[in-house]
C-alpha cells in the first residue's frame, strides 16, 4: 500500500500550514523545506516528480492548472487549488489556513493527475474562471 501523499505548500501560501499540518499528523513539507524556494514551477514539478513519495501541491496559484497544464497532466501531478474568493470577513491569510486546514483529508485522497478546486463550502474540479464578471 501506497503512504498517503505529502501536502506540498506552495510558496504563495504560509509555509507554516505545512508545520500545522504536520503536527496535526498529516504528511506535509513546504517548498522552502525541500529546497526549492525560488524556482520555477515546472522545475518544481520536475524536483518532486523525483521524490519517492506520491504529493499534492496546494496552491493558492489559480493560474497554475492554465498556465501549466500540458506539463501537469504529463507528468501526472495532483494539484489542490485554493480559491481566492472569500468574504470580508477573513484576511486572505486567515482564509487560506482555514481552507487548506478543513480539506486536508480530501488533499490527502485526492486522485492522482487530479486538479481540484477548494473552498470553505467545498471541493469541485478545477476549471478555468470565466473572464465575465455579474
Amino acid at each position: 500500500m501506497l503512504p498517503p501523499p505529502v501536502l506540498v505548500i506552495d510558496e504563495c501560501l504560509n509555509a507554516r500550514l505545512a508545520t500545522q499540518l504536520a503536527q496535526r499528523g498529516r504528511p506535509a513539507r513546504s517548498i522552502a523545506s525541500l529546497g526549492l524556494r525560488g524556482l520555477e514551477d515546472p522545475q518544481v514539478f520536475s524536483a518532486l516528480s523525483d521524490l519517492d513519495e506520491p504529493f499534492v501541491i496546494v496552491t493558492a496559484d489559480e493560474a497554475m492548472p492554465l498556465d501549466w497544464r500540458g506539463t501537469i497532466d504529463a507528468a501526472g501531478i495532483t494539484v489542490a487549488v485554493i480559491d481566492s474568493h472569500h468574504t470580508a470577513e477573513y484576511s486572505v491569510a486567515q482564509w487560506y489556513g482555514d481552507v487548506v486546514h478543513r480539506w486536508a483529508h480530501v488533499m490527502g485522497q485526492q486522485p492522482s493527475g487530479s486538479i481540484r478546486r477548494y473552498t470553505s463550502r467545498g471541493h469541485r474540479e478545477w476549471r478555468p474562471r470565466s473572464t465575465r464578471r455579474r
